[in-house]
């Protein structure tokens, strides 16, 4: 599929060119997510300890991946969904990694939450990449006819 640049009437009649639809729900969350983990750590930082360093390095780049893309979108910067998608992949292996190293048949549920969101880490990154939203939103393009 081929891209072009939105118009400068494009940009600001385009619903698509707005923060909206799926993409404003997934700020939402992001932010959500925020919330929920300085809420931890400013009132149940012992609970986030007591996991151990592994999760905890996993809990707090969630977190922090979270925030970046919540202020990246807000930004609009265009490398957004390849910066995010990357992130998000990351953190998923090293979750896994983190499951697989405390042995992966003794852990079997932290495997299938691992592929779960492999799943659920492809369908977002193929939004990021492909979807006319997020290519509107960040990168000012749509799809050529």
């Amino acid at each position: 599929m081929g891209w072009r640049k939105l118009t400068e009437q494009e940009e600001t009649t385009l619903p698509q060119a707005r923060l909206g639809g799926l993409l404003l729900a997934a700020v939402v969350a992001a932010s959500l997510l925020c919330l929920v983990e300085l809420a931890g750590l400013i009132f149940a930082l012992d609970r986030l300890l007591e996991i151990g360093s592994r999760y905890t390095v996993a809990v707090t780049f969630g977190g922090l991946l979270s925030l970046v893309f919540v202020v990246m979108t807000l930004l609009r910067i265009p490398q957004t969904p390849i910066v995010i998608s990357a992130g998000l992949v990351l953190w998923i292996l090293y979750r896994g990694g983190v499951g697989i190293s405390y042995g992966a048949v003794a852990h079997w549920p932290l495997v299938v939450d691992m592929l779960g969101e492999f799943i659920l880490a492809a369908g977002f990154c193929g939004y990021m990449a492909g979807g006319l939203r997020p290519n509107a939103y960040y990168r000012r393009r749509i799809p050529s006819v």
